[in-house]
């Protein structure tokens, strides 16, 4: 009984020690983690916004949409927007930046972070992959968000990971929505 408790012991100290190094290991990289999250957000930004300013970061009061950025032209003008939105995929939430006109066409995107699989849904973090629905958004050319409303080429390079793919154009096909709701360069 006496060994039981003595090992028992040993365990807890052992246990004590390894939480602790670990407490202390999350303290010091938690900030850079945290650093670099927002430069990857600084550098999306920039990427999909065009050739427009972006405004000052706005709240947004919608299912899919964390936030927005309006982009203004030379004159000053609302001219699209660039939205957070957060999108369903196989590995669970994902999050995109995308940049849209203000009739809700898209720009351009990025898939930021994720938990996708490698080599398939993995693909969609590639500026190639969201190729697919730049210039989409509007009534006149709608974003797809099936697999057979690509072309061949496109539907190719998304077979394999279905699931990504609709969870991304839902979620673009929703900031597209949002931005035709908020107008811009007609107002």
């Amino acid at each position: 009984m006496k060994d039981t408790a003595v090992i028992a012991l040993k365990l807890a100290l052992i246990c004590a020690v390894a939480a602790a190094a670990l407490s202390l290991m999350n303290m010091v990289t938690a900030p850079r983690i945290e650093a670099y999250r927002e430069q990857r957000i600084l550098e999306a930004l920039q990427q999909v916004s065009g050739e427009y300013r972006i405004g000052e970061m706005q709240e947004a009061d919608a299912q899919k949409i964390e936030f927005y950025y309006p982009l203004y032209d030379e004159e000053d003008r609302t001219a699209g927007y660039i939205l957070r939105i957060r999108a369903d995929g196989y590995g669970g939430p994902m999050q995109l930046i995308a940049g849209y006109l203000a009739e809700g066409s898209v720009i351009t995107s990025r898939l930021l972070d994720n938990d996708e699989t490698p080599g398939l849904g993995k693909e969609a973090e590639r500026p190639s992959y969201m190729e697919k629905f730049e210039g989409k958004g509007s009534s006149d050319a709608p974003i797809p968000q099936r697999i057979h409303q690509l072309s061949s080429a496109h539907a190719d390079a998304v077979s394999g990971s279905t699931i990504t793919f609709v969870g991304i154009a839902e979620g673009l096909a929703a900031g597209s929505s949002f931005v035709q709701d908020l107008g811009g360069r007609d107002e």
